[in-house]
């Protein structure tokens, strides 16, 4: 049992405490197999330098301290030559492990389902409810009106709903468009095959993309709630209007938004597209 099976990747910025905290709930993970964890600080702050640092003490934890802020493709793809095993796990720093079964239920999901290229479980918040992390792909025109007085418009208000995936099922295995980074397990072929995330992007919608990939690659993305996580129920993307001028943040999501729709503007659903070309294979 020497040989890594699944790195596991955690991009930090301004969360110490709550990356350590992801971590010590790993190491409690009971599993079959080897693995690594990498955090990453993106933070470029001593202070939450240091309190990583303690990490150090693990040996299957490596801490990389960037001097810059890398953004959130490249700062995952900088250490793409230290990736081992058959899957990559991403996961923000606000995850913990409380079953301690959860890392290994997903590993033997995609072992036994060798056509699912990305898993997610489900993500418990504080309130105790499901975050919705399983997402159609974004049409831009909603993101935008959400935000607006625009959005509470009968005509406009259940396209929004319908966006959000109101009526989804979070107590069912199943397929997806994409599903948001926050926690999923990632086939290292098809990271390797896609090079990983889209450095297009500085923040946001890489998660959107690698799915996208995925699909285009015949390869499933599946929701997977016989696991579950728990998150702080915190989402960098939230607001409206008026924080749009006061958020660098909501702007750069707005910015990424744009780079998206541009690059898939005549595109067509992959999903879709994968479960047609599917139909017609069974009768040639």
């Amino acid at each position: 049992m020497n040989e890594i099976k699944t790195t596991i990747i955690i991009l930090d910025y301004m969360k110490a405490r709550q990356t350590v905290a992801n971590v010590n709930s790993l190491l409690t993970q009971k599993t079959d197999f080897n693995f690594k964890i990498i955090v990453i600080d993106n933070s470029c702050d001593k202070k939450n330098a240091g309190i990583l640092s303690q990490l150090k003490n693990f040996n299957n934890v490596n801490v990389k301290i960037n001097s810059e802020n890398l953004g959130y493709s490249r700062a995952y793809n900088n250490i793409k030559s230290e990736i081992e095993g058959e899957y990559v796990l991403i996961a923000n720093p606000d995850i913990l492990w409380k079953e301690k079964k959860s890392l290994a239920q997903m590993i033997d999901y995609m072992d036994k389902n060798r056509d699912i290229g990305i898993l997610g479980p489900k993500q418990i918040n504080p309130d105790e409810r499901a975050e919705p992390t399983a997402r159609p792909f974004p049409k831009f025109y909603l993101q935008v009106v959400r935000r607006t007085f625009l959005g509470s418009l009968p005509i406009l208000d259940k396209k929004i709903e319908c966006g959000g995936m109101p009526r989804f099922d979070y107590n069912k295995i199943q397929d997806v468009d994409w599903l948001q980074s926050s926690c999923i397990v990632v086939q290292k072929k098809l990271w390797d095959k896609i090079n990983g995330f889209c450095e297009d992007y500085f923040l946001f919608m890489a998660d959107t993309e690698i799915c996208f990939q995925a699909w285009k690659n015949s390869c499933r993305v599946v929701y997977f709630p016989e696991v579950k996580v728990f998150a702080d129920g915190k989402r960098l993307s939230a607001g409206g209007f008026k924080k749009f001028f006061k958020s660098r943040t909501l702007r750069q999501h707005v910015k990424d938004s744009l780079k998206y729709r541009a690059k898939h503007f005549f595109d067509k659903n992959p999903r879709i597209a994968y479960f047609q070309k599917k139909e017609i294979d069974k009768f040639i």
